[in-house]
């Protein structure tokens, strides 16, 4: 299967499988109706990516990084037309670890790069909230084992064309005011400033 045809016909439905296991109580920080993942949601320590199918999951974290790239460009440069965007879609937001009782003194108190996604999937140094705030609420989600590394490269790869076209045609048919070139360009400057 190719990249278009899973962001196509399967995203949506997995992105909801993904969130509904993920214990609620995990992130007291936000509003409940704001979707966020946080960094050790993602990494090989922890259950909840498993809910993918195998075959799947390189397709599944491009997308989740391409609507976490979207969300942000939009909100960091277009910001008078964010709230409609906003509403429409409520793309996820990535942050950090919630591993302190406070916003401010946890990591989740900042959105993070979405390039950091490919870092999560496999990154077995971080623990994730092992021995962080509302660690009993995540315990039962750990594993002995932790998973395969994934590679995302050749789904990096042929998503640039479907996310460029799924760009335009947003943009002409519901924000032409916003020039979809620009913001596309926006897009390629944040993924270039982390390579």
């Amino acid at each position: 299967m190719n990249f278009q045809t899973y962001y196509k016909n399967y995203f949506e439905k997995d992105l909801t499988k993904f969130l509904s296991q993920i214990p609620t109580k995990g992130n007291p920080h936000y509003k409940k109706d704001e979707i966020t993942i946080q960094y050790f949601y993602l990494i090989p320590f922890y259950i909840y990516l498993d809910i993918i199918e195998k075959e799947k999951q390189p397709h599944f974290i491009v997308a989740i990084f391409w609507n976490i790239l979207i969300d942000q460009v939009y909100y960091s440069n277009y910001r008078d037309h964010y709230g409609s965007f906003d509403y429409r879609y409520a793309y996820p937001k990535f942050i950090g670890n919630c591993t302190a009782p406070s916003l401010m003194t946890s990591e989740c108190g900042r959105h993070l790069h979405p390039m950091k996604i490919f870092e999560a999937v496999n990154d077995c140094i971080n623990k994730g909230n092992r021995e962080g705030f509302h660690r009993e609420v995540f315990a039962k989600d750990e594993v002995i084992i932790k998973r395969e590394k994934i590679d995302c490269s050749a789904s990096l790869a042929e998503s640039f064309d479907v996310m460029k076209q799924e760009l335009k045609d947003y943009f002409l048919d519901h924000e032409p005011e916003v020039f979809w070139k620009d913001f596309w360009d926006k897009c390629l400057f944040e993924i270039k400033m982390i390579f």
